[in-house]
């Protein structure tokens, strides 16, 4: 018998004692195992579940994790390029406001202000020198690195000076290295009542002694002189004196009066009566109010106009006016070139002395041959000579 018929004749009542103790023994046997099992597949699936469920949390963590970390990388990005732009762009820019620009297009639109600046400075304080190289760096925050080159006109020595300007302020160069020469040739101080017999003797004396000192010379020795004149001339007078000695001696500087004679006056101003000494442009200003800042603009203008007619007694007077004027504006450029603050307001009070009294030069810077030179001191009116150089011949550089 089959223990499935055995197993009815139980569910019937059928079964006798033994079979019944029979069923009994195999259905707990059959409890026993289904509970082994049972526990068994309970500890896989718990297992596999919280497998299954680790795998899906650290993935979720992760994604989170990732998600957040981008974003923070993200923003620290968009922070640092924000800081960098506010920085180069808005902050550096209103710092350098408040200082001197040299690296600025607002003179003209090709050519930083720089080189202009150096161009009129030099011209107005330093006679017989003009610039040639101008170079800029903006460093940010009011800082640059600038270059130039400035070149002695009557020997042709040029001398490359670097340097950093910090808000305003040279770094490592001092005043007399920047601007190196002391003009005390052309202070033309008036003597007191009471010694101007002894003094006007010591000049002629002087005067006496360099002209002597010329004639020794080879005639043909290239001479470099100051000269003072016994009478003040106008812009006039010396385009006639320029025509006049025009192949013989040239004129590289034409100080003029910026205050009445006899006044205290500590700097000296001037203009370089060439076209092309040192460098030129072609570029035009961007203001009016400056005609003729470059000289050779004034032939320029009167060749296209066909008015110019070899004459540069009004272009003498527009471009020294030109060149205080631009002076006077640059404030900031004065101060950190010119290493002087208060130079600002001897280009004020020159300006409005040469606007109401005119352009009046009462000294020159010679350079000739010594034997035209002699002539030259021969037939001028001369208060005073002095001897800045010489050179064997002009042909020598």
């Amino acid at each position: 018998m089959s223990f499935k018929d055995l197993l009815d004749k139980y569910k019937n009542g059928t079964a006798s004692e033994e079979e019944i103790t029979l069923v009994q023994e195999e259905l707990q046997k059959y409890e026993v195992i289904s509970e082994y099992l049972s526990e068994g597949y309970d500890i896989d699936f718990e297992n596999h579940s919280l497998s299954l469920t680790d795998n899906t949390d650290t993935t979720s963590v992760k994604k989170t994790v990732n998600k957040k970390l981008r974003k923070t990388i993200l923003s620290s990005v968009i922070i640092v390029f924000s800081i960098l732009l506010t920085t180069n762009y808005i902050i550096s820019p209103l710092v350098s406001s408040f200082y001197y620009n040299p690296s600025q297009n607002s003179v003209a639109k090709y050519h930083d202000n720089l080189y202009f600046d150096l161009k009129v400075i030099t011209e107005l304080n330093l006679p017989g020198y003009a610039i040639n190289t101008v170079r800029s760096q903006n460093l940010g925050f009011g800082k640059y690195d600038i270059y130039f080159e400035r070149v002695n006109l009557f020997n042709r020595e040029a001398k490359s000076t670097n340097t950093t300007i910090k808000r305003s302020y040279k770094n490592g160069d001092s005043y007399h290295d920047f601007f190196p020469i002391n003009f005390m040739e052309f202070l033309d101080i008036a003597p007191d009542d009471r010694n101007k017999n002894s003094v006007e003797e010591r000049r002629n004396e002087r005067n006496e002694e360099l002209i002597n000192y010329i004639k020794e010379l080879n005639p043909k020795s290239y001479v470099s002189s100051y000269v003072i004149l016994q009478e003040d001339i106008t812009t006039k007078d010396f385009d006639e004196l320029r025509k006049k000695y025009n192949d013989k001696v040239t004129f590289r500087w034409a100080a003029v009066r910026t205050a009445p004679y006899g006044t205290p006056n500590e700097y000296l101003s001037g203009f370089n009566p060439n076209l092309n000494d040192g460098s030129v442009t072609g570029e035009s200003m961007k203001n009016d109010k400056y005609p003729y800042l470059q000289l050779v603009d004034y032939m320029r203008d009167g060749i296209d106009s066909g008015t110019f007619n070899g004459s540069f007694d009004e272009a003498y007077t527009k471009h020294f006016i030109s060149l205080l004027r631009y002076a006077n504006d640059r404030k900031k450029a004065v101060a950190a070139l010119d290493n002087n603050e208060i130079k600002s307001d001897y280009y004020k009070s020159s300006l409005n002395y040469v606007e109401s009294n005119g352009v009046n030069i009462y000294g020159l810077l010679i350079n000739g041959e010594a034997e035209e030179l002699l002539q030259f001191l021969a037939n001028e009116k001369i208060k005073t000579i002095e001897i800045k150089g010489v050179l064997a011949s002009k042909y020598v550089n």
